[in-house]
């Protein structure tokens, strides 16, 4: 009978040894998941099917993305995608499409393919917080082209920031059919140093981050403290350890507060998804890293006030 009450003893001890580590294990991964709120600094809202509402295949990485099938379903499953991932606050691009259907999250984004004049109309009207996104490199421009400088002067005027697309400019190889404007030098981050120096309090963060020109943009954040990126397509265009050698070049470079999530959601909402977890997976970031890239640096940058992040946190 002792026997058996020793062995029924050992069983016991052993399961809940066996569950301890379970639990201990299961903490240590869950401690460097962020799950808290989420600002998405680079979405899209179309009034056409983007690219023919084509599914995507990425050939850097294989994956396929399944493209949505109507701009209807569009809205219903980003927005959807949002509420999972916890995400509260979106810039999108035409955004005006989504605002009546979720006002609360839309910051409401709209670029150079709109006049100056009518810039400030849609502003003083409440349909613009973000001149964005603004990619005149797909017409061939440089940022330093005078015919965008009053873009960069508008910002300033209006105090709301100026997102601007850098390279990649479309899918690997886009040049030869997608956009023949399209170059990658176009992405060359120093290209800004006059039009900074001559406009220090211009809010302007740098659409997928200038990769891969990683030296030049920390040359470019150091020289301008008031230069912020957002990490956009690269966050699910680029295989993760591509991803994370640049991500990680910027945060051991001290610009850890200026880094921003962004999606890039184009048609395929599935991006969202690979996105968040490509940052969560990278395991050199701190939780508090994780938190600074996710909602902390974009709520700085955005100006949100102390009551705005406080009722984010504790939805």
């Amino acid at each position: 009978m002792k026997t058996i009450n020793y062995l029924l003893l050992f069983l016991l001890v052993s399961c809940i040894s066996e569950n301890k580590k379970s639990n201990n294990y299961s903490t240590k991964e869950n401690a460097t998941v962020y799950n808290g709120p989420i600002i998405d600094m680079h979405c899209h809202a179309f009034d056409r099917m983007f690219m023919g509402g084509q599914d995507y295949t990425n050939p850097l990485t294989g994956k396929t993305y399944k493209a949505s099938s109507s701009i209807d379903s569009l809205r219903i499953e980003t927005l959807a995608k949002y509420e999972e991932y916890n995400v509260v606050k979106a810039m999108v691009s035409n955004g005006e499409l989504w605002y009546d259907h979720a006002p609360e999250k839309i910051i409401i984004g709209n670029n150079h393919t709109y006049s100056v004049d009518e810039l400030k109309e849609r502003f003083n009207n409440g349909k613009l917080m973000v001149i964005g996104e603004v990619a005149p490199n797909y017409d061939g421009l440089l940022p330093t082209d005078g015919s965008f400088t009053e873009y960069f002067d508008l910002a300033v005027e209006l105090d709301i920031p100026i997102a601007y697309h850098m390279f990649p400019g479309g899918p690997p190889g886009g040049a030869y059919f997608f956009d023949s404007d399209i170059r990658a030098f176009h992405a060359k981050p120093l290209q800004f140093e006059e039009i900074l120096v001559n406009r220090p309090s211009l809010k302007i963060y740098i659409m997928h981050a200038a990769w891969p020109y990683l030296d030049e943009l920390k040359a470019l954040m150091y020289a301008h403290p008031q230069v912020y990126v957002g990490l956009g397509a690269i966050s699910w265009v680029l295989p993760r350890k591509e991803l994370h050698h640049f991500l990680k070049g910027l945060v051991n470079a001290g610009f850890g507060k200026r880094i921003m999530y962004g999606s890039d959601q184009m048609l395929w909402v599935d991006t969202i998804s690979d996105g968040i977890e490509a940052i969560n997976s990278a395991d050199f970031l701190t939780l508090e890293q994780k938190e600074d890239i996710f909602y902390n640096n974009a709520a700085i940058f955005l100006g949100f006030t102390e009551e705005e992040i406080q009722m984010h946190k504790t939805q």
